[in-house]
């Protein structure tokens, strides 16, 4: 049995694991609930920086893939599997951005890093950014779960192979 978990804060984290969970018959649930399901576990969790949010509260024995939602279309997928230990697939997926749905503080840090970036100076690569971070932006593409569905089929494929294998006799 397959569980998509993920943690979400605007919303685009979220829409990507129900999508998913909604395209192979998976239960889909926030991690904060995740308690005594049974199955193996395809993460979905936002970024911040290299860390992937909510990804510390998952057992990584049952960790088949993580799916890492963010808003910059370059992924340094190098650091973000260092920095958070894990051992399985990574795919990255371009989420969207809410600023009205961040609290004071976390907007205060938003636009400290959009100044930043500003006084580094924009160009074709960083000006959608700066614009969703100051306004709201979505750079949403839900064919971004084609790689990820494939894998899980694969692997549903391979487990039911496995078991219906006969045991060979000693």
């Amino acid at each position: 049995m397959v569980l998509v978990v993920y943690r979400s804060h605007t919303g685009s984290t979220k829409k990507y694991a129900e999508a998913l969970a909604a395209r192979g018959g998976f239960e889909c649930i926030p991690v904060r609930k995740l308690k005594d399901q049974e199955g193996e576990i395809v993460f979905f969790g936002w970024l911040r920086g290299s860390q992937v949010v909510g990804l510390s509260g998952i057992d990584r024995s049952r960790l088949k893939a993580v799916c890492v939602v963010g808003l910059d279309n370059r992924f340094d997928k190098a650091s973000v599997v260092s920095k958070n230990k894990i051992r399985c697939p990574v795919y990255y997926l371009r989420g969207w951005f809410e600023p009205r749905k961040l609290n004071p503080l976390e907007r205060l840090f938003i636009y400290v890093i959009a100044a930043m970036m500003k006084l580094k100076g924009l160009n074709q690569h960083n000006q959608p950014i700066f614009d969703a971070m100051m306004e709201g932006g979505s750079f949403y593409d839900e064919s971004a779960l084609d790689d990820v569905a494939k894998f899980i089929k694969l692997r549903i494929w391979q487990n039911s192979y496995q078991s219906s294998k006969p045991i060979p006799s000693p």
